[in-house]
């Protein structure tokens, strides 16, 4: 066992069960993203262009709307607001 595992192994035994199921919740996130930093490069890569192709086709949608449809919904009576 490494140092920092026997540190964090007597510090959970000292803990309330609360605390100690908290920090394991914590460790298990960072261990995540250290498995995740460590996955093979091309699969890595294939996530992030599917991310970019995700957001190209967002930008894609966006730029197809023309906006002449929107109208402001009606003003309440206790609302103030600016006109447009």
């Amino acid at each position: 066992m490494t140092a920092i595992a026997e540190r964090l192994d007597e510090a959970m035994r000292r803990l309330p069960p609360a605390k100690a199921s908290s920090v394991e919740k914590l460790v298990n996130d960072v261990l995540a993203v250290v498995e995740d930093a460590s996955s093979p490069d091309e699969e890595r890569a294939a996530r992030i262009r599917a991310h970019q192709e995700h957001w190209r086709k967002m930008d894609l949608l966006a730029s197809e709307l023309d906006w002449s449809d929107f109208e402001r919904p009606p003003q309440l009576e206790e609302e103030i607001r600016e006109d447009w």
